[in-house]
């Protein structure tokens, strides 16, 4: 079947095809004759490129915002188990964040900001509540970097121009759709810089090595969620789009937020 599913406007549709996952050694060696201080072995986890295939999906055009988030808080989504995987309701059972002062970023922040001091399992409700899902890494990565393999949404020289980073030094979260020329072919805003980006697999060193070309997804299971994209702190190395970082499902950061994605069907 082939007509379009009507595309909800906060969305784009990113076509099926191949895309360059991963880094060059060419790339990781440009990098290393750029600072000489990093240490080469943090690139490992992005090589080899490959050529992978990916089904098409919606990914959302902009992080999520406070004022998006703040409605899934007023409309009781912290007391929905529904939206909840077994460990995340876990998790909110014991960290108990409505008590506290854990979601006052989201309720005060900006409305027009990405949300931040969210948890993994946070963002897995929301994207839940929202009739959504987390992005897999690799759905992440071609939303951000097309099919070509460039290294930053926009093409392969930084430009701090085009993104909220440490050079630009507003050093806090901006408006999601401050940066029109730092988009992504498809029309993703904020994919390198603003806000780290939670996504759905768990890390894997070696996810690289694995023979699998189409749509790729992380181990079953693991220690440290995936986050992409680099933020207002970070630095040119780990702003491309094929960084890789990870973190603990449970710890919020306030420079950690993330965008939904969405079957095509």
């Amino acid at each position: 079947r082939n007509e379009k599913q009507n595309i909800p406007e906060e969305m784009v549709l990113v076509p099926e095809g191949k895309f360059l996952m991963g880094s060059t050694e060419d790339d990781v060696k440009k990098l290393l004759e750029l600072d000489s201080n990093v240490e080469a072995s943090r690139f490992d986890v992005e090589v080899p490129q490959r050529e992978v295939f990916m089904g098409a999906y919606l990914i959302d055009k902009c992080p999520v915002t406070n004022a998006e988030y703040k409605k899934f808080i007023e409309s009781g989504g912290y007391k929905q188990r529904d939206y909840w995987s077994k460990t995340g309701w876990d998790y909110i059972l014991q960290t108990k964040p409505l008590d506290g002062d854990d979601l006052n970023s989201a309720m005060d922040g900006e409305d027009d900001c990405p949300v931040v001091n969210i948890s993994w399992y946070e963002a897995e409700a929301f994207a839940k509540y929202m009739g959504k899902r987390l992005p897999t890494e690799a759905e992440w990565e071609k939303a951000a970097r097309g099919t070509d393999g460039r290294i930053y949404p926009w093409g392969n020289e930084f430009d701090h121009t085009k993104l909220n980073c440490s050079e630009s030094r507003i050093e806090k979260t901006t408006p999601v759709v401050k940066y029109v020329q730092g988009k992504s072919e498809y029309g993703c805003y904020d994919m390198a810089g603003n806000v780290w980006e939670w996504v759905d697999d768990w890390y894997d060193l070696k996810y690289y090595n694995w023979r699998r070309k189409k749509n790729p997804r992380g181990p079953a299971e693991g220690d440290f969620k995936v986050v992409r994209g680099g933020s207002w702190v970070n630095y040119p190395d780990t702003l491309r789009s094929s960084f890789r970082r990870w973190s603990q499902p449970e710890v919020r950061f306030n420079d950690t937020g993330f965008r939904c994605a969405k079957d095509n069907n």
